[in-house]
This record gives C-alpha cells, sequence and structure tokens, in this order.
C-alpha cells in the first residue's frame, strides 16, 4: 500500500487525554508506520495538522470566583409544609416523660444571651454589590469591568506547556495578584463557552480569604447571584452559566 493510500485509511484523529486528573488534548494520527516510504505518510500528517491548527479557536482559561452561601437558605413553602406535617405527627404520638427525667439541670441558666445577626446586610438595603457581604443566603460570583468598561470573567489566554486550569489560575493571578485564596473545584473545567473564534474553558474557585485589590486593565468589579450575572452577560451566554454554576 503506497503512503498516500495508508495516510487516507488511517487518517488522522483528536486525542483527548487525562494527566494528573487536568485534561490536554493533542491532534496527532492514530497510528504511525515506518517504512522506506514512511516519510510521505508523515509530511501528510504534518501539513493536514498545520491547517487545522490554523483554523482552530484561541483557548482561554478562566477562573470563577464563588463566595459560598453564609446562612442557610429560607426553606421553599413545601419543605415548610411537610416540616410542619411532620411535627404535628411527632407531637401526636409522643409520650410524655417525667419532669426529673428530662430537666435540664440548669443548663439553660447558664447559657450567655445571644442575638442572631439579621439575614439582611447594609449592602442588600443599598444595593451595593461591591462588597461580599450580601445575599447572604446564596452563592455569588465575581464579576470584574475593565477600562473598555466591559463586564466579565476574568480569563487567560492558553500557552504551551501548562494545563488548562493552570491558564485559569494564571488569569486570577493577573486580576488580583495574591490578594485573594481560592480554592480551585476540581482538575476538569465546568464547562467552556465558545464566541468570535475564542473558546473559554471555566475552572470555580471558592474564595477563602483576603481582601481583593484590583490589578491590570481592570477597574471596578461586582459580586452578584446566578441570575444577576443576566445583567452582564447575554442571554446564551447566561443560560449556559445558569446551567453550569
Amino acid at each position: 500500500m503506497s503512503a498516500a493510500k495508508r495516510a487516507r485509511s488511517f487518517g488522522l484523529g483528536r486525542n483527548v487525554s487525562q494527566t494528573g486528573g487536568e485534561f490536554t488534548a493533542r491532534f496527532s494520527s492514530p497510528a504511525r508506520e515506518t517504512s522506506a516510504s514512511g516519510r510521505g505518510l508523515e509530511n501528510v500528517s504534518r501539513s493536514f495538522t498545520t491547517s487545522f491548527a490554523a483554523s482552530a479557536s484561541a483557548l482561554y482559561g478562566s477562573m470563577l470566583v464563588e463566595r459560598i452561601p453564609v446562612v442557610i437558605p429560607e426553606p421553599p413553602a413545601w419543605e415548610r409544609e411537610y416540616l410542619e406535617w411532620a411535627q404535628a405527627r411527632r407531637d401526636k404520638f409522643k409520650v410524655k416523660l417525667p419532669d426529673e427525667m428530662v430537666e435540664a439541670k440548669g443548663l439553660i441558666d447558664n447559657l450567655p444571651d445571644f442575638d442572631a445577626a439579621p439575614r439582611e446586610t447594609e449592602a442588600d438595603r443599598t444595593g451595593d454589590r461591591s462588597t461580599m457581604y450580601r445575599k447572604l443566603p446564596e452563592f455569588l460570583f465575581l464579576v470584574l469591568k475593565d477600562k473598555s468598561g466591559t463586564w466579565g470573567f476574568p480569563k487567560a489566554p492558553h500557552t504551551d506547556g501548562e494545563t488548562m486550569r493552570q491558564t485559569a489560575e494564571r488569569s486570577l493571578k493577573d486580576f488580583a495578584g495574591d490578594s485573594l485564596e481560592c480554592w480551585v473545584v476540581g482538575n476538569a473545567p465546568q464547562g467552556h463557552y465558545e464566541e468570535q473564534g475564542v473558546t473559554t474553558f471555566y475552572y470555580r474557585g471558592s474564595y477563602v480569604e483576603g481582601e481583593l485589590e484590583l490589578q491590570g486593565d481592570y477597574v471596578e468589579h461586582a459580586w452578584v447571584t446566578k441570575e444577576e450575572l443576566g445583567e452582564y452577560f447575554d442571554d446564551s451566554h447566561h443560560d449556559l452559566l445558569k446551567r453550569m454554576l
């Protein structure tokens, strides 16, 4: 079989591998033969790969910084109804024990005075989105505005020799430096979004500590809920984010 026929027979494929839990992609021929005419097959592979790489979209990594809920969300109506029914059922069938068996033995008298903190904060009342101390029962996500006035998630272009997670972590450093500490949730991306020849892979980083100090080309930030993201992204992008987050 000639080299050209072997090239058509084997074809070229896209291999996706996972190294240390992180995904990397490479393009190569599924099989490679060595023969006196093998040079022709290598030339076919090289020309195909070069033309494919030229037409491939640019790859970016992005870190979605999240603040997890601070308080337990209020239960929905169906859950409150069930809890009321369950409590009524327990009250109906419970057996009253003698007081000497159930008395608190003075423990309640020694408890310190305690006033629960309000669930609504000053930022909730004033509509201040620059602080994460708002919408305490919900997840919040950090969006940034650059000098051109565009809002979005920070991202960085992927470079050879690094995993996509490392690219996303670099995007965090580019806008926050060492001011924020985040725990990255997993090695695989949460999802990806393609737009105008650019594919962005999103990674989720849970906020641990730190006060944000913006760097680079970013001038403003906001901590917003999943629903509020619709004010910063178009409908198709927001639809992806709602399913992904």
